[in-house]
């Protein structure tokens, strides 16, 4: 440790803010990659989606079957009037019609079928409109359907450059990317609170924001609403070597403001610290952080108070061998009374023989 270093650089504390500071920066460029190719590939699949004109483009393999539907018009319809019009005429499509029903949004009348592929059908891309029969062909629904021999060469004739590239439904990759980067960003948020709380514990504020001031520069560090005490207080840069002294000058919205007077050990920037506060060193507690810290420790402190914790064993030895000591002492104490007129007795017999 060098003649700057400030002792805190060899704490417990200090290391876990590193190791956690480091983990966060790598979590949170993670997780921004992420989310950005996740909104890159969201847009290829809506523009894929707009180009092949939404729902009326399909893209099939042969011998497969699709539902579609569409609007009936104002005018009433039986299923007798239903039509199908494959483009070209030889196109090995056929429609199948399933009914009419009410539309979910707005109550309007809709038919529903199905189209189905040749099983035969050659590669390539044909069309199907589908209509009453009566109403306008400007009111046909037309279809484009894309029809493939296997999955590898419809997904090269997809419109879809994520899907022509990886052979992935451009919809699914963006959002598995999108769980993955919220996922990730959301661990990096818990990690920058660890650190907060880690720098509060030692009693530093890292400075967001240095600027020019005169001949001095103005600082600017989080310390939110815990209270500052005195107006001279020591800064370090990122690897807790001394830079100088901030004069304290005042806080607005957590945000609190000092001069920063040189030493000549080099400037702050954002990233260094200000030691506003003294370090605690916290009482040594199973799980004080975390979100269901309170109801662990309410457990832990039921868990010692109960009997279990302080162990049945106790009062058992104390009935049970307690009373056993107590009569293998008066068993001892009754031996040697006995024991003594006994002795008595003795020796009164030998006097008398003696005499």
């Amino acid at each position: 440790m060098s003649a700057t270093s400030s002792p805190l650089s060899q704490t417990n504390d200090w290391m876990l803010y590193s190791q956690g500071r480091a983990r966060q920066r790598s979590a949170g460029l993670f997780a921004a990659i992420v989310l950005v190719l996740a909104f890159a590939v969201l847009i290829d699949g809506l523009l894929s989606h707009m180009r092949g004109g939404g729902s009326y483009r399909l893209e099939m393999l042969a011998g497969t079957t699709e539902a579609v539907s569409g609007p009936i018009g104002s005018a009433p319809a039986v299923a007798s009037d239903m039509r199908a019009f494959p483009i070209p005429k030889d196109a090995p499509l056929s429609f199948e019609f399933h009914g009419f029903f009410t539309s979910y949004w707005f109550g309007t009348g809709m038919w529903r079928g199905s189209v189905h592929v040749s099983e035969t059908a050659p590669s390539g891309t044909y069309a199907l409109a589908v209509g009453l029969e009566g109403q306008p062909s400007s009111s046909f629904q037309t279809y484009t359907i894309s029809v493939a021999r296997d999955e590898s060469e419809q997904d090269r004739q997809s419109l879809s450059l994520v899907r022509r590239w990886t052979g992935w439904n451009p919809f699914i990759l963006a959002g598995i990317l999108a769980a993955l980067g919220i996922g990730t960003g959301s661990g990096c948020f818990f990690l920058g609170r660890r650190c907060s709380a880690l720098l509060a514990d030692m009693g530093l504020a890292e400075i967001i924001k240095v600027q020019p001031e005169g001949d001095l520069f103005r600082v600017f560090a989080v310390t939110g609403k815990r209270a500052i005490e005195g107006k001279s207080f020591v800064v370090y840069d990122d690897d807790m070597q001394k830079l100088g002294k901030v004069i304290y000058d005042k806080e607005k919205n957590g945000i609190s403001e000092g001069l920063f007077v040189n030493a000549g050990h080099g400037l702050p920037k954002a990233g260094s610290f200000i030691a506003f506060w003294e370090h605690v060193v916290p009482e040594a507690k199973p799980l004080r952080r975390g979100l269901f810290a309170p109801l662990l420790q309410k457990g832990f402190s039921a868990a010692q108070r109960s009997p279990r914790a302080e162990g049945t064993a106790g009062p058992e030895s104390t009935s049970k061998t307690g009373p056993v000591h107590e009569a293998d002492g008066q068993g001892e104490a009754g031996r040697q009374s006995a024991a003594q007129p006994a002795a008595e007795g003795q020796n009164g017999h030998n006097e008398r023989e003696g005499r």
